[in-house]
């Protein structure tokens, strides 16, 4: 076993607005390793969510290739893709993505019915995450009874429930207050490095910056990458 978790190569993605096309990733290489806290850093439009949609298999990338570990996402078939997310890879979205109509638990078990476990099980697991995510009495809330840091929270939750090796988080402090959002920041990042996941996110806040491993800065479409020599380490306020 490598270092190396996920492997991009030549990796390329255009897209056509109006009558122009507007390359946002040109010939993109970069490795990222277990366990490591990488930051995609750019502005608006700069390709950071395009990339961490080709990393997932959401998106089809143009050329190039991307392997977390031994697969080569970019080989894999609609049907196995949906599989590979589902099994080892978990993401955290800006705008959190809770289903409105399920409660917290039913969300955070969510993904583990659906990969046949039982629910019983699925409910233990999922009241030892929210439990950690300081949400233990919230089960039986519905989303829209929650605070912005509240439904970010149970988001990282049912992120992190598969236990997936790889996570994805796409401007996750961005629709929070100042300090919500280093909470959640802080909270994501125990909850990754303390069981050696590897955690990338996009921003276009470079206060993120000094907590990352390393950064890589994508402007257009070329990816710069460089490493933060001292790291601080987030606290919850």
């Amino acid at each position: 076993m490598t270092d190396t978790l996920i492997r991009v190569r030549g990796l390329s993605k255009t897209y056509v607005e109006g009558e122009s096309p507007r390359r946002v990733l040109d010939q993109v290489d970069l490795d990222i390793r277990r366990g490591e806290f990488f930051v995609l850093l750019g502005r608006s439009g700069s390709g950071k969510s395009t990339l961490l949609n080709l990393m997932s298999g959401v998106d089809r990338a143009d050329g190039g290739a991307i392997w977390v570990e031994e697969t080569q996402v970019t080989g894999l078939d609609e049907r196995r893709l949906t599989l590979f997310r589902r099994d080892h890879v978990g993401i955290v979205f800006q705008f959190f993505n809770l289903i409105p109509t399920l409660t917290v638990m039913e969300n955070i078990t969510l993904p583990l019915e659906l990969g046949g476990r039982a629910r019983k099980a699925a409910e233990a697991q999922a009241q030892a995450l929210l439990e950690r995510v300081g949400l233990g009495d919230r089960g039986n809330t519905f989303p829209d009874k929650l605070s912005g840091g509240e439904q970010q929270r149970v988001a990282i939750a049912r992120a992190l429930v598969r236990e997936p090796q790889l996570v994805l988080a796409d401007e996750p402090t961005g629709n929070l207050d100042e300090e919500t959002g280093r909470n959640v920041l802080a909270l994501l990042l125990e909850l990754t490095r303390g069981a050696g996941k590897t955690l990338v996110m996009a921003t276009h806040s470079a206060e993120i910056v000094p907590f990352a491993d390393r950064v890589g800065q994508l402007h257009d479409g070329k990816l710069t990458v460089r490493s933060i020599d001292e790291k601080r380490v987030p606290t919850m306020a």
